[in-house]
């Protein structure tokens, strides 16, 4: 039976009762059973108490937990796994750590995440990038091409900026003056000063 509380309400005889129930000894023995509501501390600790004996009863080999060979979130690859990274073209610590994200982010193993379109395509995202940057050349003895906000530019093309940019209008209309007023009228060329 339950109780409005939650508990089981047990009928716990008291010592004596029911033992010899066709005497008529005492004053419980012909009439009233007790009523004892078991609370729910007593109620586990008699199971515990039922568990114990029982185990004793019939001994049961515990499981242990299985060791892993390898943790799926550890932050480094080994060797090994380096290795095969290499054998499958993938080489460099640029690719190296974007394997070891993807892995962490999405907790799949090595082979997974090598055979994933995912990977396939930041791969050679990451490839064809580093392969533009190589092929641009840092730094030549050439001359590099103005920016079209530069004086320079508008100088070279022999306009004037849009009127939208006024200030590099004007900075462009003083450089040209400078420029004319500085050449020979007779010749053409520059005049030393």
């Amino acid at each position: 039976m339950s109780n409005d509380n939650g508990s089981e309400e047990v009928i716990v005889p008291k010592p004596g009762e029911g033992e010899g129930e066709g005497e008529g000894e005492g004053e419980g023995a012909k009439g009233k059973d007790e009523k004892v509501v078991e609370t729910p501390e007593a109620k586990r600790a008699r199971l515990m108490r039922q568990l114990e004996q029982h185990n004793k009863k019939f001994p049961v080999a515990e499981e242990k937990p299985k060791p892993e060979a390898r943790s799926n979130k550890s932050k480094e690859l080994d060797y090994g796994q380096k290795a095969f990274l290499i054998a499958n073209g993938v080489k460099g610590s640029d690719e190296t750590a974007l394997v070891e994200d993807i892995m962490k982010n999405t907790g799949k193993s090595l082979d997974d995440v090598l055979e994933s379109k995912y990977f396939q395509a930041e791969l050679k995202e990451l490839r064809d990038a580093r392969a533009t940057s190589e092929a641009i050349p840092g730094s030549t003895k050439r001359s590099a091409q103005s920016a079209k906000d530069s004086v320079e530019y508008w100088l070279a093309k022999g306009e004037l900026p849009p009127a939208s940019e006024r200030e590099l209008r004007t900075k462009v209309v003083n450089a040209r003056i400078k420029k004319e007023s500085s050449t020979n009228v007779f010749t053409s060329q520059n005049v030393v000063k």
